[in-house]
């Protein structure tokens, strides 16, 4: 049986998903009551945006990022906006 490198974070409010290099593969979010975003930086909350994604009031969905995923090369920090929950799946 194959191995697998994925690990998860769970973040209910903003904050750093994972501390250090890391490549963000899937994102599952549920939002709140009207609509909201999140906004995924490397380097801490005044780091480069590297995404930014809109969601839509009372939405749950799921981001696939193709091929090996976003690489942030200092560590990620997500801001969310009227977003319940998110899981970040990263290697």
């Amino acid at each position: 049986m194959a191995g697998s490198d994925v690990k998860a974070s769970y973040l209910t409010t903003s904050g750093t998903v994972v501390s250090g290099p890391a490549r963000i593969c899937t994102i599952h979010y549920h939002g709140a009551g009207s609509t909201g975003s999140i906004v995924l930086k490397d380097g801490g909350s005044g780091g480069t945006t590297l995404l930014t994604m809109d969601v839509h009031s009372n939405a749950t969905g799921e981001l696939n990022i193709p091929d090996e995923g976003m690489r942030f090369s200092t560590d990620v920090h997500a801001t969310l906006t009227n977003i319940s929950s998110a899981t970040f799946f990263y290697k």
